[in-house]
């Protein structure tokens, strides 16, 4: 059994690594040059999901992460079994107390096969839980370090560091270690033609989206919300894959002051919105969608795009109904997703056989 990142955390000592980045290599692609297939779902409605965020999943489970914004009487974590689809058991009691929280946003292994973690942002701290137990508390927690280097998307990695995406700093990924220091940064913000001034704050807003690692933590991957662009960080050796695509250009704005986001119109279509990474493959949820859209047929994103480990464009998955955050599981071929309709479920896309 692998040990989890958690375990590493609370008994290992810290092991630095100190490398230099690869050069970057840039990439575009055109996704009607793609072979395309289209897929077919089936939804799972559950009473107990109301307003869910985000989707995760480890060995047979998924788990349904709820919006922060619940009352406080109910779970912020729903687990079901993945195959069939059934509910199996309620985590995560909001509070401010010991082994509760305010919110959870990022999954990561437990110590064994029967735990997981979740970090709550909020908080600024990981919890432990046990899947089987009928407590909605966690079984054991660690508040991360205040850092001169702070993290909007944050992991633990298996040498003892967190790595993520600083929200004011030259690198676009960071390490830090146990005591918040940075240690090493990879990659370096590009000039954006035409708007001279931006602050390191600015590209963050810019860059945004959904950071996510794989299972083995080799491989991290941050799609961007406001831009067509993946970006691929290869842990081992450091380098940096950028994608753009479907479209190279950037949508409108302006900034004024440093540490002020950026403003965007709501007109801009939201554009990646979930990535998930398998063993072989890049799965990323792309929208090109805005928000009144949105509003009018309750459609975020309809397409995901495949490709490589390295970035390589592989294919595109046309989807009969609209998700807005994904998780796959290339032995059961299934798709799985969080639904944007009124009564949202968890739909379940079988992929065609033989299709990579």
């Amino acid at each position: 059994m692998k040990p989890s990142h958690f375990k590493l955390l609370l008994y290992i000592s810290i092991f630095i690594i100190s490398c230099n980045p690869s050069p970057k290599n840039d990439t575009e692609f055109n996704p009607e040059k793609l072979v395309s297939y289209y897929l077919v779902s089936e939804k799972s409605d559950n009473s107990n999901i109301l307003n869910p965020r985000r989707l995760f999943s480890q060995g047979g489970f998924l788990f349904i992460i709820e919006d922060y914004r619940m009352p406080p009487d109910l779970p912020l974590i729903h687990i079901f079994r993945k195959d069939p689809i059934t509910y199996f058991n309620s985590k995560g009691k909001i509070g401010f107390g010991p082994l509760e929280a305010q919110s959870v946003e990022v999954h990561n292994p437990g110590l064994s096969d029967s735990t997981f973690v979740m970090y709550s942002g909020m908080d600024r701290k990981y919890i432990e839980y046990h899947i089987y137990d009928s407590s909605r508390l966690g079984i054991r927690e660690f508040r991360i370090p205040t850092s001169e280097t702070p993290l909007g998307s944050i992991y633990f990695s298996p040498d003892s560091t967190f790595i993520g995406i600083p929200t004011y700093d030259e690198n676009k990924f960071v390490e830090i270690n146990l005591q918040g220091k940075k240690i090493n940064g990879f990659g370096k913000w590009e000039h954006v033609e035409g708007k001279k001034g931006m602050s390191y704050f600015h590209h963050f807003h810019l860059n945004q989206g959904w950071f996510k690692p794989d299972d083995d933590f080799k491989l991290l991957v941050n799609a961007s919300i406001f831009r067509d662009r993946l970006e691929i960080f290869d842990l081992q050796t450091k380098e940096i894959k950028t994608i753009d695509g479907p479209s190279a250009e950037l949508p409108e704005f302006n900034f004024y002051e440093a540490t002020m986001p950026l403003d965007i119109p709501i007109s801009n279509p939201f554009r990646y919105r979930d990535v998930y990474i398998s063993d072989k493959r890049i799965y990323a949820l792309y929208g090109g969608l805005n928000e009144a859209h949105y509003k009018e047929t309750s459609e975020l994103a309809k397409k995901i795009f495949v490709f490589t480990r390295q970035g390589e464009p592989i294919l595109k998955f046309d989807l009969d109904r609209s998700v807005h955050s994904i998780v796959v599981d290339e032995e059961l071929n299934k798709i799985y997703g969080l639904t944007t309709d009124e009564d949202p479920g968890i739909a379940v896309f079988r992929m065609p056989p033989g299709v990579f």
